[in-house]
């Protein structure tokens, strides 16, 4: 009896490792990439990713490697490493459900996707959460905003395609502790530190809607909403935005001394809440105070 025992757990064993052997090292991980990165790129028209290589994972899913995700051919944010998991039920519906988690910027990206299986291209909702996204890291933030900003960001997204109406993005974010440059100076201040920056916004049709953008920081609070119509290059995308800045009191008072009266005239330096205007565009904005 023992010994039959022994050779089941060796024959077992045997059975298991090369199990293993197959799954991993005969796992064809080009096929599969490149029918992950065709299925996802023909999920989302405008949408676009590449993978650097591809390997099983368990519970059962896959492990995507160097993952680049990009917006009409410029580059959105790269994941290290990403694991996609479907719904095991779904897989029987006509609704196809997945999971994904995965590191990015030393942060975590993780969130799900369903698609209706026999009209993969339309009816895609894809949401999404991140942590501790160390934002200095994402090259494409610098690139469209053109200037450095620096901070953890956390917030979450949503993406819906509709078909022929095409897709529309909701965003909401914070970036805490951070800094942002200023190109163009605003009350001599040539960078900003701030302690949050909190946004929510929708992207359909090239055309960028900042529903809320708020900021609290030492010199200054302030808030600001508008449209930002997206161009390439993305420097060139044309900016409309309106709100207020609360500036600190002494700050207003220091400024005073060392500014022309015609520059920050007596009527702007006595309110608690000055209006702002940005116009122009992402690479050369204008500022207008009242």
């Amino acid at each position: 009896m023992m010994n039959n025992t022994k050779k089941w757990l060796l024959y077992s064993t045997y059975v298991l490792a090369a199990i293993v052997f197959f799954i991993y090292y005969l796992f064809p991980s080009e096929k599969v990439k490149n029918y992950v990165t065709s299925g996802f790129n023909r999920l989302n028209s405008n949408i676009n990713i590449s993978i650097d290589h591809v390997s099983p994972a368990f519970p059962p899913g896959l492990k995507l490697y160097k993952v680049n995700f990009y917006h009409m051919d410029n580059a959105l944010l790269e994941a290290e490493q990403i694991k996609v998991a479907p719904n095991f039920l779904s897989l029987f519906r006509s609704k196809i459900i997945f999971f994904f988690k995965g590191r990015a910027y030393k942060g975590i990206l993780e969130g799900k996707g369903e698609f209706i299986k026999n009209r993969p291209d339309q009816n895609v909702i894809i949401e999404g959460k991140y942590s501790n996204i160390n934002i200095k890291e994402i090259h494409a933030v610098k690139q469209f905003i053109g200037r450095k900003l620096t901070g953890i960001l956390e917030g979450n997204f949503t993406y819906r395609n509709g078909g022929k109406l095409g897709g529309t993005y909701e965003a909401r974010f914070i970036i805490s502790d951070g800094e942002i440059e200023l190109l163009t100076p605003v009350f001599k201040l040539e960078n900003i530190h701030f302690s949050k920056i909190e946004t929510e916004m929708t992207m359909e049709n090239q055309r960028l809607k900042v529903k809320r953008c708020i900021i609290k920081a030492s010199p200054l609070d302030g808030n600001v909403s508008g449209l930002i119509n997206l161009r390439e290059p993305l420097g060139q995308s044309y900016l409309r935005l309106l709100g207020v800045i609360k500036p600190n009191q002494e700050f207003l008072a220091e400024l005073g001394k060392d500014l022309p009266t015609n520059l920050l005239p007596e009527e702007i330096l006595s309110k608690r809440v000055v209006r702002i205007r940005i116009y122009g565009t992402l690479d050369e904005p204008r500022f207008f105070l009242d």
